[in-house]
């Protein structure tokens, strides 16, 4: 297992949530402990919203001031957030082994907190943060420097990238348990600006990432072969599920630019990963 050096102020992170989420998290955590001079020690849990290893999806990251590690069984009950499921039992040990802790929860990590990260860690030397927001100011340069993919993935987005046109949109739609996306982001919306394109572009092509075989359906109806997609559904518990989630989000990322859903994180990190432009499509918000 591994420990925090303790001769040398450490911040533990576990992040948690799906696939962007997590990012979000680590990018954040990455660009406050490179302010304060603190290590960055990640902990990797696998769980039924992201059940995949970080080396299945990501090259190592290439800073010595970051360590990660994929979570193992002493993990669980060292590391893990305290809850009811452990028993809170995670609790007692992080009582003792940090001097500052921040779970999901907390209203210091909830978007939109005046909470200054910077000052609080910096009056820290063991401090603990387990959540799925972004929690600190961060260039977006940093989602780029610290997740590359690994070949397999890297393979199958070439893929993909191989059929782009000269004019390529990138389009995610999220659904399933997402009831703020669904209200507010339908699919007449996406093909109005989809359309649009069109008219604009007559080359264009798009790129579609979404957890929704009928609307992903509807589209190939709709456009015909200028839908480039996966034929497979999406699956956030299983290995191949989660690297196909990775193969979407770094085809979109490749793309001119992006229209997502609202509430969904997935589309923002794709275009934060290569700096690309984000529309959100939404109405009656």
């Amino acid at each position: 297992m591994t420990h925090p050096h303790r001769s040398h102020p450490t911040l533990t992170l576990v992040p948690i949530g799906g696939l962007a989420n997590r990012m979000r998290a680590i990018v954040s955590a990455a660009a406050l402990t490179g302010e304060t001079g603190h290590t960055l020690h990640v902990v990797w849990f696998k769980d039924a919203g992201l059940n995949c290893r970080f080396d299945e999806l990501f090259c190592s990251i290439g800073r010595t001031d970051i360590r990660l590690h994929e979570a193992t069984f002493a993990d669980f009950l060292l590391h893990d957030r305290p809850r009811r499921k452990n028993l809170w039992l995670p609790g007692l040990f992080q009582h003792a082994a940090f001097d500052a802790r921040l779970y999901e929860q907390a209203p210091e990590l909830a978007p939109g907190s005046p909470f200054d990260a910077g000052q609080w860690l910096a009056g820290h030397s063991r401090a603990y943060i387990a959540t799925c927001y972004p929690f600190h100011p961060s260039p977006t340069s940093l989602y780029a420097a610290l997740f590359r993919p690994v070949e397999a993935i890297e393979r199958q987005v070439r893929t993909y990238t191989e059929r782009f046109s000269a004019h390529t949109v990138g389009i995610h739609i999220r659904r399933t348990d997402n009831a703020m996306s669904i209200a507010h982001s339908p699919l007449s919306l996406f093909i109005q600006a989809m359309e649009r394109e069109l008219e604009a572009h007559p080359d264009t092509t798009f790129f579609v990432a979404s957890d929704s075989e009928a609307d992903k359906h509807t589209l190939r109806t709709h456009f015909g072969p200028r839908i480039l997609t996966s034929s497979a559904p999406a699956d956030r518990n299983s290995k191949a599920g989660m690297q196909q989630g990775a193969v979407d989000l770094f085809t979109l990322s490749r793309t001119g630019k992006i229209f997502g859903s609202c509430y969904s994180s997935f589309s923002e990190v794709a275009a934060m990963l290569r700096s690309i432009p984000y529309h959100r499509i939404q109405q009656g918000l």
